[in-house]
């Protein structure tokens, strides 16, 4: 049988700081189909000893190897290990995800990249390798872009897919000890229930990715799924990494029933929730989630500033922000507020007012929390792109020139307030115990953000981030911390 290989690239420092990786969805995504009809590895770079047994994968000439990424730093790591395949290897390259999504003529005009998959990639990339494997041409196979003889060929988009008719994630791909981070004591799975989300918010990629399409799995499909896990690898504990999981109220409802029906002792989080939807939820639908699990949700509130918000189209005031904490705070639920800072025309005054309703949030209600404030990236395709434009970013025309921009770019604005917004984010990564207890498994960095937390609190409110010899410390603490967890997972296998 043809083989099929799949490379996961590095996500980031976060990732691997916690107890486990988490594990990696859209790469497995990709070989829902493919696995089913040739043979496939998959490879994750984020453990020792993959570059021999990339090279042992390579020996034996397989059709191609896949790679996903986003846009930030994980173009570099994507791209180390392109070179290092195309180094050793006339083996075809294809890279999947939100970066060739986005900006397919950057990602593909470089040389260590054959193909890429444009969107979702499960019936594409299944059809791509089909191709491969009989040596026929990659021409009408839709949703991939790819090059011949120097030219970059554009073949038609694909149509979204029904997310039900897919089969089950190929868990069995992966060795699970080294995977499921804990959250709240548990080994907990990353699933996805939905995707898209019918937002207008001018800033955000998936109004490119998704086109303001969502789509999901039925009630029936999500139980089937948590059960498959719950079953076969005793995984009790969930986070559902959906753009946005409430945009279906009676879906989200119908889970929550199925959920409490069958008696499944689970918890569960929710990475994308909206305040419009929430608006909508009441005590009763809040205290339903409650039982049936749920322990966090993810809100993009953005900016403290209801000009910025405006600006955004977020639809939404600051008022209502303040009103959805205030109900949710009867809740023993984690209410994660999420953060920029940077936009287009954004003042001082308008950061500084994010910090107060950060604070304010915190002070009403006790299980509310706050992201780092992540500095905002204009990415192409958005509505907000042009205007940043306008105000002096740079346009980018190759690859690597984009691995800078997943904690912000300070390119395009001036270099003092670039500087500023790093500032802000390393002190907003700090300033939340909760972060610390489900991210960090090392007693030692537990130690350290206990004590930093308070000057990380002093210098957010006071407005105060000069002498910051920290952001030093904490690199040189990151890179050792790093080599020391990959020769613990070493040491493990």
């Amino acid at each position: 049988m043809a083989k099929v290989l799949l490379i996961q690239p590095r996500i980031g420092e976060w990732d691997e700081a916690r107890s486990h990786l988490c594990v990696p969805t859209a790469i497995l995504s990709s070989a829902t189909l493919v696995s089913n009809e040739f043979e496939t590895v998959l490879i994750d770079s984020r453990l020792t000893g993959w570059k021999k047994k990339l090279l042992q994968e390579l020996e034996k000439k397989p059709l191609c190897a896949g790679l996903t990424s986003i846009t930030g730093s994980q173009i570099k790591y994507s791209l180390q290990i392109s070179k290092f395949i195309k180094s050793h290897s006339e083996v075809p390259v294809v890279w999947g995800g939100i970066q060739p999504t986005i900006l397919p003529e950057v990602t593909l005009s470089n040389g260590n990249i054959d193909i890429i998959v444009i969107n979702e990639g499960e019936i594409s990339f299944l059809e791509l390798v089909r191709r491969l494997d009989k040596k026929e041409s990659l021409k009408g196979v839709k949703g991939i872009w790819f090059k011949e003889n120097g030219e970059i060929i554009r073949n038609e988009n694909r149509d979204y897919l029904d997310l039900n008719q897919l089969p089950d994630i190929p868990y069995d791909l992966l060795d699970m000890k080294y995977y499921l981070p804990v959250f709240k004591g548990r080994r907990t799975l990353y699933l996805e229930t939905s995707r898209g989300c019918t937002g207008k918010c001018t800033f955000c990629s998936n109004s490119v990715y998704n086109k303001r399409k969502w789509r999901s799995l039925s009630p029936e499909n999500v139980l089937k799924r948590i059960k498959f896990v719950y079953d076969k690898y005793g995984i009790n504990s969930f986070y559902f990494i959906d753009d946005n999981f409430f945009v279906d109220l009676e879906r989200a409802r119908k889970i929550a029933e199925m959920i409490i029906e069958q008696s499944l002792d689970i918890i569960f989080e929710v990475q994308g929730i909206r305040y419009d939807s929430a608006i909508k939820i009441d005590d009763e639908f809040l205290g339903l989630l409650h039982r049936s699990g749920l322990r966090k949700v993810h809100f993009g509130a953005e900016s403290g500033s209801q000009r910025i918000l405006d600006m955004v189209c977020k639809e939404i005031t600051i008022d209502k922000i303040i009103n959805v904490n205030r109900q949710w705070s009867k809740y023993d639920i984690v209410v994660q507020h999420n953060f920029m800072a940077g936009f287009p025309s954004e003042t001082t005054d308008d950061i500084k007012a994010t910090i107060n309703l950060i604070f304010k949030l915190k002070k009403e209600n006790p299980h509310a929390m706050t992201s780092p404030i992540c500095p905002y990236t204009p990415y192409p395709g958005t509505a907000l792109y042009q205007k940043a434009l306008n105000d002096g970013f740079t346009e980018r025309k190759k690859l690597e020139e984009w691995i800078e921009s997943d904690y912000g770019d300070s390119i395009w604005i001036s270099p003092s307030k670039g500087n500023l917004l790093k500032k802000i984010f390393f002190v907003t990564l700090f300033i939340e115990s909760e972060r610390e207890r489900d991210m960090l498994s090392s007693p030692f960095l537990k130690l350290g953000f206990g004590i930093y937390r308070k000057i990380a609190n002093f210098r957010l409110k006071k407005f105060f981030f000069t002498f910051m010899i920290e952001m030093t410390i904490k690199n040189i603490i990151a890179f050792f911390y790093q080599k020391t967890r990959m020769l613990s997972r070493a040491g493990n296998r």
